[in-house]
């Protein structure tokens, strides 16, 4: 016995259903035998919950049906999305059973629609005329439409679609040409589109306004962007622009102003001054509709200016760097820059209105790959964003030695909890090796690293992560002595400076209750480097050391310094003295290496080697 088709859709009523008729679909049972068979039938149906549809939802106009041998017979079932008071998908399995037991089962679903109405969209060009290349974007983010998403491109025209009652936003681009956005882009925005009712909207582009937005000397950004944002039920949402420049890009807000304080928006330009300096500017903040047009002529005493250092301690390097605008309650903005040579300097002059902070962030590149694009060798940024004040002059440095371990603000070694589906826990090491001497954190491209961890003076683990969080070590229960060694190597030709660092940390540890903190520590050196890593040579320095971690301040029970000028070969044991040692920088183009061996009060010890951690000049 064989049933056709193997499954029945009884589609989507619309709402509201009070209206709604009975559906009806038939299955078709083919006896393939020789004799007739009377099959009993039975549905059993799950609401969009799964939970027991309500009684008739589903229902069969007969329990029993004859099949002829070699014949065939027909059953209907029917669907009545008049019943019950939950929307959505209901499910049914139609049963049919011979004698002797053997059964046939046929799914079968109907969709009750949820309170739901018609939004007809059009978009229009500035001539008046239904535009040809557009993109219009419905976001679903509260109630019943939260979630819900549609999209509609380049159909000249009216299009209706079938949304759930609820709040959206609404954006549109008309485009003059969509290969080149400064023959003319239109952004038509709408944060807030409340559904109750069949609705029809039209994105005008004849109601945008032009954005004007210069600096001293310039008034055409290079590169510059534009976002809003709502709070809404399913978190932040929004929508925006990222564009190099603002040349032929309007804007126009549609439909009545957001007052329930959720809305925000933002603006950031970026301006190319010269081949070593250049301008960026953000701007923004709550408002209550998105801007119709943006009219801002930046003066120079609003603006401070930031110099950045682009350290190299390798030659034949070139860097990028820029500083990204922080505005309170939005996301990070963009940032932009052109290469330059490294070492060098990079002068930005930066707004200051707004509350915005500035995060720079700074990277390296060598020689050019097989496609002719430089190599990405490595990166560093601030851990957090700074404020700026107008008239001032600031400076940040990137990439200059002493490289070395960094500890807090989240980095270190930890203990966590035994897993509750596993049971395992682990001590894992999460921080990073090769902070810059300023304690920006960032890596290293072809880095490599081998971490062993010992228990009670075993090998009990060894992979080979430079401690980024990512390979932690499983372990017992029991307490125990454990040592994390670590030695991690980065290419010379990458990064002169402190080609290789070395952390030996001893604690005791056991099963925690959360992921705790182990008692670990580090060294971190100051020293007076040029942005090639590079101290005058034969140069006496007085050289400050800060102890990081678990022996930080009074808990430091012994720090011990030493030097070496043949890259670990020999060791010369220096003097601490309030908080700094002497030193002398060796011939020109050798290295220096330093070594640190730290205990704490209660027992605890670390130990930490920089190799090469600058050179002579």
């Amino acid at each position: 016995m064989i049933a056709e088709p193997v499954s029945l859709n009884f589609g989507t009523a619309a709402w509201p259903h009070t209206d709604d008729r009975p559906l009806t679909r038939t299955v078709t049972y083919r006896n393939l035998g020789t004799t007739d068979v009377t099959l009993d039938l039975a549905v059993s149906a799950l609401d969009p919950a799964g939970r027991p549809a309500p009684a008739g939802f589903f229902a069969l106009p007969t329990r029993q049906v004859t099949v002829p041998a070699g014949g065939t017979a027909a059953v209907d079932l029917v669907a009545d999305t008049r019943i019950g008071e939950a929307d959505g998908t209901y499910s049914a399995s139609l049963t049919a059973t011979a004698p002797g037991g053997a059964t046939v089962r046929t799914a079968a679903v109907a969709t009750r629609e949820a309170e739901s109405y018609d939004l007809t969209l059009r978009a229009v060009d500035r001539d008046g005329t239904d535009a040809e290349n557009f993109s219009t974007t419905l976001t679903g983010v509260a109630g019943p439409a939260a979630g819900f998403e549609a999209r509609v491109d380049n159909e000249p025209g009216t299009h209706t679609l079938r949304v759930p009652k609820g709040s959206y936003t609404l954006n549109t681009a008309v485009y003059q040409d969509p290969s080149d956005y400064t023959r003319g882009t239109d952004w038509i925005a709408r944060p807030q589109l409340d559904i109750s009712a069949d609705t029809t909207v039209t994105a005008d582009a004849r109601t945008t306004r032009p954005v004007d937005l210069t600096v001293p000397g310039l008034d055409r950004a290079d590169y510059g962007g534009t976002y809003y944002e709502r709070a809404t039920d399913i978190g932040r949402v929004g929508n925006g622009w990222v564009l190099r420049g603002f040349t032929g890009f309007r804007t126009a807000h549609a439909g009545p102003p957001v007052t329930d304080g959720t809305l925000l928006q933002t603006w950031d330009a970026h301006f190319l001054k010269d081949a070593t300096s250049q301008y960026a500017v953000a701007f923004g903040g709550p408002a209550s509709t998105v801007a119709t047009g943006y009219t801002r002529h930046v003066r120079a005493d609003e603006l401070a200016t930031l110099r950045i250092g682009l350290g190299a301690s390798a030659p034949g390097k070139t860097a990028l760097a820029s500083p990204f605008p922080h505005l309170p309650g939005a996301p990070e903005g963009n940032g932009f820059s052109a290469p330059q040579p490294a070492p060098g300097t990079r002068t930005f002059h930066i707004s200051t209105a707004d509350g915005v902070r500035w995060l720079s962030k700074f990277n390296q590149f060598g020689q050019p790959d097989e496609w002719g694009y430089p190599a990405f060798e490595g990166g560093y940024e601030m851990t957090r964003p700074k404020r700026y004040e107008a008239g001032r002059t600031y400076r940040e440095t990137f990439n200059t030695g002493v490289f070395g371990p960094l500890l807090g603000g989240g980095a270190g070694v930890f203990r966590t909890a035994p897993d509750p589906a596993t049971g395992e826990q682990h001590i894992v090491g999460s921080l990073p090796l090769f902070a810059d001497g300023q304690g920006h954190v960032g890596l290293t491209a072809g880095t490599s690293a081998t971490t062993t961890l010992y228990r009670d003076g075993v090998e009990a683990g060894r992979n080979d992560d430079p401690l980024s969080g990512t390979r932690p070590f499983t372990v017992d229960a029991a307490d125990a002595e454990y040592r994390l060694v670590t030695s991690a190597t980065r290419p010379a030709d990458v990064a002169a400076a402190t080609t290789r660092v070395e952390t030996d940390f001893t604690f005791r540890s056991r099963q925690v209750a959360a992921t705790t903190a182990l008692p670990v520590s580090t060294v971190r050196f100051a020293a007076p480097v040029d942005l090639a890593s590079r101290v005058p040579a034969r140069t006496p320095v007085l050289l400050p050391v800060t102890v990081q971690g678990a022996a930080a301040g009074k808990n430091l029970a012994s720090l011990t310094v030493s030097v070496s000028e043949d890259d670990g070969k020999t060791w010369r044991t220096l003097k601490v003295d309030h908080g700094t040692v002497a030193v002398r920088t060796p011939e020109k183009d050798k290295g220096i290496s330093l070594r640190a061996q730290v205990t704490d009060r209660q027992g605890n010890r670390s130990a930490l080697t920089i190799h090469n951690a600058w050179y002579g000049s």
